[in-house]
């Protein structure tokens, strides 16, 4: 059996609203393309009507129907590996492990009621979630994993505040995820089985033995490639193997990142759409804002009055890096 699991991230840059990092993990015969198998269902160079596009998220979300195309594929992904698509954000941040307690100490996170999907037709997303997980059973493959983590502002200071590096604290959040799909690879492996994880590279970084030696104590790390654009490792632990690739444009490399991808950037979306609606409530003619630095610092601008006099928590809000 081969094993692709693919590691990916939205939301580094800005200043308002969670980074979120996805993992992935399909199983299928050798040789198996996942963009093959499921051509009937999914594109990957360009929207089609009727299919769900895996590729770079940035690339799915572009456009006025931006966000419908990026909804469909992230749930109906979801869909294929649970069976149904959540109802809410809260029931899917939920179903996905978080601890809500943390992000309701933000109002703007006080209620998670918003309803899924928020553009897409939900019965479309269940049948071609059906048809998906059918295409890949017929062909041998199962979608085993999709695994979705957000590091909300305040979690993402403390982290600043820990290592006071913010590369340090991006690999941190981001290892969290890779070492949930390692540890459930390792889990499932065989001898004679191959596992393969391809990430998106992390920032700048071109070294990882020791941040993989510490996620994974009880394997023998060797360095097979470490240069500009690509790093690559094989972890050994008792007669099982997995490769780990470091990768710029790791989206355009492999589906599960590519995928992972699309699920971190809906889930950011979706928060970023709470942090919105909520201080609309308060300003109702304030233009919604993406977090990005420029945007964000004039929507911060526009909403100062209501932070002041609500006495909002700043460390909740406003990222420090």
């Amino acid at each position: 059996m081969n094993y692709l699991a693919g590691v990916d991230e939205a939301g580094l840059g800005p200043i308002l609203g969670p980074l979120v990092v996805s993992g992935v993990t399909l199983a299928g015969p050798e040789g198996t393309a996942p963009w093959r198998l499921l051509q009937r269902h999914v594109s990957k160079l360009k929207h089609k009507q009727g299919k769900v596009r895996v590729a770079d998220s940035k690339r799915v979300h572009q456009g006025p129907h931006g966000l419908r195309r990026l909804e469909e594929t992230a749930l109906v992904f979801w869909t294929a590996l649970h069976g149904e698509p959540p109802a809410t954000l809260g029931e899917w941040l939920v179903a996905l492990g978080h601890d809500l307690a943390p992000l309701q100490r933000c109002p703007w996170y006080e209620d998670l009621d918003l309803e899924l999907p928020r553009r897409a037709d939900r019965d479309w997303i269940a049948l071609t979630g059906a048809l998906v997980a059918r295409t890949l059973q017929k062909g041998g493959c199962e979608l085993l994993d999709i695994a979705v983590r957000a590091v909300d502002v305040e979690e993402w200071n403390q982290l600043i505040a820990d290592t006071d590096n913010k590369s340090k604290a991006h690999f941190h959040a981001y290892a969290e995820v890779l070492g949930t799909l390692l540890l459930r690879l390792f889990g499932r492996l065989q001898s004679d089985d191959h596992a393969h994880l391809i990430a998106d590279r992390c920032g700048g970084r071109m070294h990882y033995r020791h941040d993989l030696q510490r996620l994974c104590p009880d394997a023998n790390v060797t360095v097979l490639a470490e240069a500009a654009g690509l790093s690559r490792y094989l972890l050994a632990q008792r007669q099982r193997t997995v490769q780990i690739t470091f990768a710029e444009r790791a989206e355009d490399r492999a589906f599960p990142t590519a995928l992972a991808s699309c699920c971190a950037k809906y889930l950011r979306e979706l928060m970023v759409e709470c942090l919105n609606r909520w201080f609309r409530r308060q300003v109702p003619d304030l233009k919604p804002t993406a977090g990005y630095y420029v945007d964000g610092h004039r929507f911060l601008a526009d909403v100062a009055p209501q932070i002041e006099s609500l006495q909002l928590p700043r460390h909740r809000l406003v990222r420090v890096r």
